[in-house]
């Protein structure tokens, strides 16, 4: 499968404003099967540990796999930063990796410790963590919306959905289809973005934004529930998913809401119509992925092959 990432290298490389040209995407991204062959493997006291991929990005994200006789639990650590396994029946235990969109390129020691029978079983690994190469925006919002340019307004939005999207479910709801865009269209602006608004406010972009007419259907990435469906100061009309497992798609700025919170959704399912409501300069579609409270590239998720 040709990644999405390598498709847009050189766009990203570059972009220097939201208003420079985009490159086009692909229509869906459909999971690889059966499940890759591990980057690398460890093992310790019968517990085999594999890694889908050498390293992460700042803020993306990457799978462990855990297998072995007797295991009860695992959780794991990297970067002051925890998680836990989840068994999927019949297969082994899974992980997922993500990390903070401002942590230091460098080595970083991964750590998992295993329950087994009354006895702590420990395996760590140092884990490479590579520059996302972050660009610079300058964002100039409408005159009747440059009210939006308010850090305390920013902060208070993201403290409510920080709120929504560190809650773990216990299963998870993806389905086999994995994740895919939530539109067949143009994107105009990556994750991570440091962005310059003009009234002088610096923040970060954190998700992609999709080009979209106003009342284009945009669809669910995965299957999931719906955590929240009204609307905010900055994302405008917002649809937030639950995907289980503290995986949360959040879709912004739409012109029409057609869930309503707690509706169970099947992948591909549409959600609303792309708009232009909240702090946007323009019609578009803003989409993000949060895991375990934490915003990360959404194109890592979509690119990584996931267990269901």
């Amino acid at each position: 499968m040709i990644s999405i990432r390598l498709l847009l290298a050189c766009f990203i490389g570059l972009l220097s404003s939201i208003a420079m040209p985009a490159q086009e995407m692909p229509n869906a991204i459909a999971q690889p099967a059966p499940r890759p062959m591990p980057a690398a493997v460890l093992v310790e006291d019968g517990i085999r540990l594999e890694f889908f991929s050498s390293s992460v990005i700042q803020g993306g994200a990457a799978l462990l796999r855990l297998s072995g006789d007797a295991i009860e639990s695992a959780d794991f650590s990297l970067l002051n930063e925890s998680g836990r396994f989840f068994m999927i029946e019949g297969d082994a235990w899974y992980g997922i990796l993500r990390t903070h969109m401002d942590s230091q390129p460098r080595a970083a020691t991964l750590t998992v410790d295993v329950q087994r029978a009354g006895e702590t079983v420990t395996l760590a690994r140092d884990i490479r963590i590579d520059s996302a190469g972050y660009i610079l925006q300058d964002f100039v919002l409408p005159d009747d919306r440059a009210y939006l340019a308010d850090r305390a307004v920013e902060t208070e939005e993201f403290a409510r959905l920080d709120a929504i999207t560190a809650q773990q479910s216990d299963l998870a709801l993806w389905g086999s289809a994995g994740f895919a865009l939530p539109l067949a269209s143009e994107t105009t602006s990556p994750f991570g973005a440091y962005r310059r608004l003009s009234e002088g406010m610096e923040t970060r972009h954190t998700g992609w934004d999709q080009r979209a007419a106003p009342g284009t259907p945009v669809r669910a990435m995965a299957a999931g529930r719906v955590a929240f469906a009204d609307t905010l100061e900055i994302r405008g009309n917002y649809v937030l998913i639950d995907h289980g497992l503290g995986i949360y798609s959040g879709y912004a700025h739409l012109s029409e809401l057609l869930v309503s919170a707690g509706d169970a959704l099947d992948a591909g399912q549409i959600i609303g119509m792309s708009g232009n409501t909240g702090r946007s300069s323009g019609p578009h579609l803003h989409w993000e992925v949060a895991v375990r409270g934490r915003w990360i590239d959404g194109l890592a998720l979509i690119e990584m092959w996931l267990p269901s």
